[in-house]
């Protein structure tokens, strides 16, 4: 545990809850063979993860505290302290995650966001109830050669698109055992970070989720601040508002104008590698309503909304299979001076080459599917 991070209290507690309710309902789910739908309907309502959190308190108070207060206070105390104001304890306990999501600043602590090895039954348990998500999914991860490697010892940046409602390939970079991992071994246990909105690590709950896998800030300072350290870094390029674009039987990318990831790139000599997800797209039905509002709000306050739903109305995805695509890394040259900014021209041109990689990409595996960039 010293190579990671340090975390609040409260946010380990929450984690081990988060990992309880997800280990528990593995072992409850595995036999029946319903733990791959269950894991991909909990993946496609991520921001509904505090939930099973609150389910597994509410388990724990019932059943370690009631019979206590009982037995030490008088019969009925429970009921009547605990049950009768449970909205009060309830508005206590957000107020408490909310203070500490406030003033916590481990999403900017770059040197210990590393992988978090599944040590202990609780934590593998979790761990294989979301990686029957991927098997829900059928991820699969498609080489730009049958004998490409990535060398570990080199830096990279890991571009995923297209965002859709949830950028599920992101997922195969967070733990070891993953289809990417078992394919290119070495990168996902090297000092390689995700990059995650601000706002997720403000949100009980999915603060956790995020916090437990090797996420940090997407600020611009965060990212560069992972560079200088030597990680490598994995990212939606598109963010929220590609998620708003999002329409399933084609593929829509904001990428034009994105000139960031491939000007960091460029500042400290890592190798760009696209990563496609074909079918990501197809996973929900989503809806324009109110789409200039929506991202208006999305441009102006970095809040997206989409509106979407999966099978039966839920968040349960679609059943699409997702090819994952692993595009030949775009290298760049060595920096002369590690962080300096390159001039603008230099990004214009870098970024219209990976732009064409990603094309070329796209074309090479699928047949007639649209893409707009």
């Amino acid at each position: 545990m010293s190579n990671l991070r340090s975390l609040p209290i409260l946010t380990e507690i929450n984690i081990f809850l988060i990992n309880l309710a997800f280990a528990i309902a593995h072992v409850v789910l595995k036999p029946t063979g319903l733990e791959s739908a269950v894991a991909a309907f909990c993946m496609g309502n991520l921001f509904g993860i505090v939930l099973p959190y609150l389910g597994i308190i509410a388990a724990l108070v019932h059943i370690f505290v009631r019979p206590l207060m009982d037995w030490f206070l008088y019969i009925g105390a429970y009921q009547t302290i605990v049950v009768e104001n449970a909205y009060l304890w309830l508005g206590g306990l957000l107020a408490l995650n909310m203070a500490v999501a406030i003033t916590d600043k481990s999403h900017v602590d770059v040197q210990g966001a590393n992988y978090r090895k599944a040590d202990g039954i609780v934590a593998r348990a979790s761990v294989q109830f979301w990686n029957a998500a991927i098997d829900y999914l059928q991820m699969t991860i498609v080489p730009w050669d049958e004998k490409a490697t990535l060398p570990p010892n080199r830096k990279y940046i890991f571009a995923c698109h297209p965002h859709g409602i949830h950028c599920t390939p992101l997922c195969l970079f967070h733990c070891k055992g993953t289809p990417f991992d078992i394919r290119f071994p070495g990168i996902c246990e090297n000092k390689l970070s995700g990059l995650a909105a601000s706002i997720v690590f403000k949100l009980p709950g999915v603060r956790e989720f995020f916090l437990s896998t090797p996420y940090i800030d997407a600020s611009r300072s965060v990212a560069e601040a992972a560079l200088k350290a030597d990680r490598s870094l994995f990212v939606c390029t598109g963010s929220g508002e590609e998620s708003l674009l999002t329409r399933r039987g084609e593929d829509v990318l904001v990428l034009s104008k994105r000139k960031g990831f491939v000007r960091l790139a460029l500042m400290y000599g890592c190798d760009i590698v696209p990563i496609f997800g074909v079918g990501n797209s197809d996973l929900f039905q989503t809806y324009s309503w109110g789409s200039g509002f929506r991202m208006w709000l999305q441009k102006r306050l970095h809040i997206s909304i989409p509106i979407f739903h999966g099978r039966y109305f839920t968040p349960l995805p679609y059943r699409v299979p997702i090819r994952v695509l692993v595009g030949e890394p775009l290298c760049v040259p060595e920096p002369k001076v590690r962080g300096e900014r390159p001039e603008d021209a230099v990004v214009e041109d870098y970024l219209k080459k990976y732009i064409e990689r990603v094309k070329d990409l796209h074309k090479q595996h699928t047949q007639g599917r649209k893409l707009k960039i």
